[in-house]
């Protein structure tokens, strides 16, 4: 809903709630005054109550499961508004607690409402999250299978492997494997968000291994793996653009391809790759568009605050850089 909109709806509800109190308690205080007073103290306070609490307190506290700070607030936010309703309007009753409980109702329904409707917005909003990323996924390894592992590269694969059997290449076994594994990889590991990182990077010294076969040229390829756990979880294929585009769009003939992947001792993870260009091409960020939007897009949805990816090209290299908090 547009921002005019949502503020139009707020606004209506406000008004409909002071109309309600005006018909409520017009039948016991007979001074306007005093019932503009207790209807508007009224309004101000529920408000209060119910936007400090949506958009300060929850997201802030509550969100970052800082439990006990957030039910310290909430209750010196319930205080406060009731000393102030308290304060407009005086004791109204003999019996003080009665006063203070009769101000509290309308505070604590507005606290409990805005509770109510927090999770539900939340709950929403992380279903339609989880949907666009089954989306995003699913389109990142529909553009892999179409662009990477294409007909013609299964072919160029599968004619290599054919002459290591034909001339009785060593390698040739350990090559089928390769392949196989990459694909049982794409097709069956992703069945949930994350998988271990042992088991990504696996994936990229086959996709490595694959295209030292495919190309005719043997460039420097470096690849270089540092701080590594069983317990660490990475997103599916979240490395294929970065690769796919060093390989592509790279200078395969006398180039280099430097790939660099570390995680300290906080589980935060850098990711380093760096390739030699060649000039008279488009640039790689140009011919690869769609695949870094398409990353990009991922890594919000994915890891929203808890990611930075700089991509930097000069006419002689091209290198990303991807920083990545796991924990």
């Amino acid at each position: 809903m547009p921002r005019k909109n949502l503020a139009a709806v707020h606004i209506l509800f406000w008004m409909c709630y002071g109309a309600i109190l005006y018909a409520s308690l017009s039948n016991w205080i007979d001074s306007p005054f005093e019932l503009w007073k207790a209807i508007l103290s009224d309004v101000i306070a529920s408000s209060a109550v119910a936007y400090v609490n949506f958009y300060v307190l929850l997201p802030r506290f509550f969100g970052k499961k800082r439990y006990g700070l957030y039910l310290l607030l909430s209750l010196v936010l319930i205080i406060l508004v009731v000393l102030f309703r308290v304060h407009v309007q005086g004791l109204t009753h003999q019996s003080v607690s009665y006063t203070y409980f009769i101000r509290s109702v309308p505070a604590i329904g507005f606290y409990l409402s805005s509770t109510v409707i927090w999770f539900i917005v939340n709950l929403i909003s992380a279903q339609r999250n989880e949907i666009e990323l089954r989306n995003s996924q699913l389109a990142s390894e529909l553009k892999f299978l179409k662009l990477q592992l294409s007909p013609h590269f299964l072919f160029n694969t599968l004619n290599n492997v054919y002459s290591m059997a034909y001339f009785q290449d060593v390698n040739t076994a350990p090559a089928i494997m390769k392949l196989s594994e990459m694909m049982r990889h794409m097709l069956y590991e992703d069945q949930g968000k994350f998988i271990p990182l042992s088991r990504e990077i696996a994936f990229m010294e086959n996709f490595i291994e694959l295209w030292r076969l495919k190309l005719d040229e043997k460039p420097t390829i470096q690849f270089t793996c540092e701080g590594v756990k069983e317990s660490h979880q990475i997103a599916h294929l979240i490395f294929l653009v970065f690769l796919e585009n060093a390989f592509k769009h790279g200078n395969t003939i006398n180039g280099s391809i430097l790939i660099d992947l570390k995680v300290d001792k906080s589980n935060v993870l850098f990711f380093n790759i760096k390739n030699d260009v060649i000039p008279s091409r488009r640039t790689a960020e140009a011919e690869s568009g769609v695949g870094l939007a398409n990353v990009r897009k991922r890594l919000n949805l994915i890891y929203p605050d808890k990611y930075q990816l700089e991509v930097r090209q000069d006419e002689k290299c091209y290198e990303v850089n991807l920083r990545i908090d796991l924990q």
